[in-house]
């Protein structure tokens, strides 16, 4: 852990979400469910929940499944759903624990013996984490001013013993993106033989049209692979399922590391059932999106500075250390994100529904007003 500097020693002991969370009540209204919850926005959770359709193919297997094991050991019949959605075959597509656990995979795949990490700073930790277990170096590239990935540097920093470069697009923790042309100068920087992740996890949020899926350099061949999750428009993080796509090479090579029978069969049933509900994810995307726009409108009302999201979270300046803040937001019931090292001013804040948003957006002008 010493090869990662002190900060990623604090990770490595440390979970990725916060002991003894709160849960809250139901918010379907500015009404007592507010009141009487915590409202909570700090791990871009949808608030909306799954696609009807995914309910219904819960129930559908629940009895079935309950007392087996899922009956295709490598989940076919979701594998060909995710396979078509993206226009390749289900041999690019690996079955997931969320897409958590396709960081760790590749951390333990790419990373052993210490093989050194390019990764953004802030990004998402999970990467640090997790390479810290192999005793990986990693260079830190610190974000551009308007806190997006410097692929440049990164690409610069990155030679042929580099073991793996994750970059994060949209960025969790900013909700910045990196652009299709950026990633494309990037890609035709480093070198072929060195593996990419591509986490693409808030990817179904982004509106601009210079965004483009690295979903583009698996089906090219490159040593690409995209990490993706039912977890953030789908609604369904806690039924953990995501998956990894690459070509079947690298697939092969990732799978012996990923746990059997670790996805159950109504999720697996929901997830299929979920993708295939484009108007649900339409309807949730719309929602999102009104709140994003709203949150930008209310942060520039108060003259504060927001990086420009694409995301289903924000983060804002305070001009303030921003731990008394959240420790002041939580006395409210209104949970935001936690504090980020490298930008300890930054508040990170989910977006939640209209009420909800409201609720914040109250106790905000409160704490801010101090």
């Amino acid at each position: 852990m010493q090869v990662l500097g002190g900060g990623a020693a604090v990770l490595a002991t440390r979970p990725l979400f916060a002991s003894g969370r709160a849960f809250a009540a139901p918010v379907a209204s500015a009404g007592p469910a507010v009141a009487n919850g915590d409202v909570l926005i700090n791990f871009n959770e949808s608030p909306y929940g799954p696609s009807p359709k995914a309910l219904d193919a819960i129930r559908e297997v629940e009895l079935r499944f309950v007392n087996r094991y899922y009956p295709e050991d490598n989940y076919d019949t979701l594998r060909a759903a995710i396979a078509k959605y993206h226009g390749v075959t289900p041999d690019h597509v690996r079955a997931t624990v969320g897409s958590t656990e396709v960081l760790k995979v590749c951390d333990d795949v790419f990373l052993s013996g210490g093989a050194p990490l390019v990764v953004a700073e802030p990004a998402y930790e999970a990467v640090l984490q997790y390479a810290a277990n192999s005793k990986a170096n990693a260079s830190k590239v610190p974000l551009t001013p308007d806190h997006r990935h410097d692929l440049p540097k990164m690409a610069a920093a990155t030679t042929a013993t580099t073991g793996l470069v994750y970059i994060c697009n949209p960025n969790n923790p900013t909700g910045t993106i990196v652009r299709k042309d950026e990633i494309a100068a990037f890609m035709a920087r480093v070198p072929a033989s060195v593996t990419v992740l591509v986490d693409e996890a808030y990817a179904e949020f982004v509106d601009d049209p210079g965004y483009e899926s690295a979903v583009k350099y698996v089906k090219e061949g490159r040593n690409v692979i995209v990490a993706k999750t039912f977890s953030k428009i789908h609604g369904m993080a806690g039924m953990r399922v995501g998956y990894a796509i690459a070509k079947p090479d690298l697939i092969r090579k990732i799978a012996p590391f990923t746990t059997d029978f670790a996805i159950s069969g109504a999720t697996a049933n929901a997830a299929a059932a979920a993708l295939a509900d484009s108007s649900y994810r339409a309807e949730v995307h719309k929602k999102n999106a009104a709140q994003r726009t709203r949150f930008a409108a209310e942060m520039q009302r108060m003259k504060l500075e927001c990086a420009e999201s694409h995301a289903n979270f924000a983060m804002v300046n305070l001009r303030r250390p921003v731990k008394p803040v959240i420790d002041a937001l939580a006395k409210r019931h209104v949970m935001v994100g936690r504090e980020f090292p490298a930008m300890p001013t930054f508040l990170r804040v989910t977006f939640g529904t209209e009420p909800e948003m409201t609720a914040f957006y109250s106790a905000f002008g409160e704490v801010m007003r101090g």
